[in-house]
């Protein structure tokens, strides 16, 4: 689904894992994370490869400020006060946005949100369609899946949505689907924990 030369946005890089698998099929990747202990490994990987930036920021709604909670360099990083997990360390970090890294960086052709919980308002700063976007979601919280399906609809064309298993082995829907029947084609009992997949039209 990617071509060498297309620019890819890793939002919640962690330590690199996707930007790993981008590369390799000689993706440019924007890689935005604002654990400051994730940043070393980033940096140590990545920072003499021309074809990867890293932006040491979170993504929200709003440009700012906000308090993340984080454990090491643990992938459970949040700006979700609520999420339930045991992050014991805190830390203040800047906020950009998604149309604002596009403004800097140009519209990707793939857009991977994985922010632990705080997705809806990490496309909540997005009014641009893109071809490819990848977001985490969890049974217990479908409604925020669909929240995120509504939000792209009105900013563009939805042309088909699936899913792959949370370990990103196998795709969930034999076909592409619409956003209304997305939930009910995953099926009862719903996956655990899965990544979302949309295609959208780009003018």
């Amino acid at each position: 689904m990617l071509q060498p030369g297309d620019l890819c946005f890793d939002i919640g890089a962690n330590v690199g894992q996707t930007v790993e698998a981008l590369i390799e099929v000689r993706a440019k990747v924007v890689a935005v994370e604002p654990n400051t202990q994730c940043l070393p490994v980033l940096n140590y990987h990545f920072r003499d490869n021309p074809g990867v930036r890293i932006v040491a920021k979170a993504v929200g709604a709003v440009p700012g400020e906000a308090m993340l909670g984080f454990h090491g360099t643990d992938s459970t990083a949040s700006l979700r006060a609520d999420w339930p997990f045991e992050n014991d360390q805190k830390m203040r970090v800047e906020v950009t946005t998604l149309d604002a890294l596009i403004a800097e960086f140009g519209l990707p052709r793939f857009l991977k949100v994985d922010v632990e919980g705080f997705e809806v308002e990490v496309f909540k700063g997005l009014h641009h369609p893109v071809p490819l976007i990848y977001f985490e979601m969890h049974s217990n919280e479908m409604q925020r899946a669909a929240e995120i399906l509504q939000l792209l609809s009105k900013i563009g064309k939805i042309e088909g949505v699936n899913a792959v298993s949370g370990d990103n082995t196998r795709w969930l829907l034999s076909e592409w689907v619409k956003p209304d029947d997305f939930v009910v084609r995953l099926g009862d009992p719903l996956p655990h924990h899965a990544n979302v997949i949309v295609k959208m039209g780009v003018r």
